[in-house]
């Protein structure tokens, strides 16, 4: 009885100090899927990649570049990408925060370095006709 008895506090103890399961959440995936796709087009300096992720047209401002649009297609934008990583090749590309509002919106901030500056990125995602998040708009702050 007394080692039955420290068996079951052994097992208490143990299933006590597991690590909470988490619940897979595909919405919540899809959304990671999403960032992750973001933060490697820009790791990566791949202009296709980051317009994959981006509506049909977007808002895009690149401070440093005079170019402000509020409406861009998503085939010009990855033009205007593709000169931005050849002007500024990557060094890195950091999520500094991310949050939502309750109207289907939501938004990041990053720093992105490249070798000849450092800007900070702000990005919003709203969903599409589809029901899928996508880059509505997108800005390059110098910092």
């Amino acid at each position: 009885m007394k080692y039955m008895f420290a068996a079951l506090v052994f097992i208490l103890f143990i299933n006590a100090t597991k690590p909470e399961r988490k619940v897979d959440n595909p919405k919540k995936r899809i959304d990671t899927e999403l960032t992750d796709r973001i933060k490697s087009s820009f790791k990566g300096g791949n202009p296709k990649l980051l317009a994959s992720c981006l509506n049909q047209e977007i808002e895009l401002v690149i401070d440093s570049e005079k170019i402000d649009f509020q409406k861009i297609s998503s085939q010009q934008a990855e033009q205007i990408f593709k000169l931005f990583f050849q002007r500024n090749p990557p060094l890195s590309f950091q999520y500094v925060y991310q949050g939502a509002s309750n109207i289907d919106l939501k938004y990041s901030v990053a720093n992105y370095r490249s070798r000849n500056k450092d800007f900070l990125v702000y990005i919003l995602l709203k969903k599409d006709s589809n029901n899928k998040y996508v880059i509505d708009t997108i800005q390059f702050r110098e910092s």
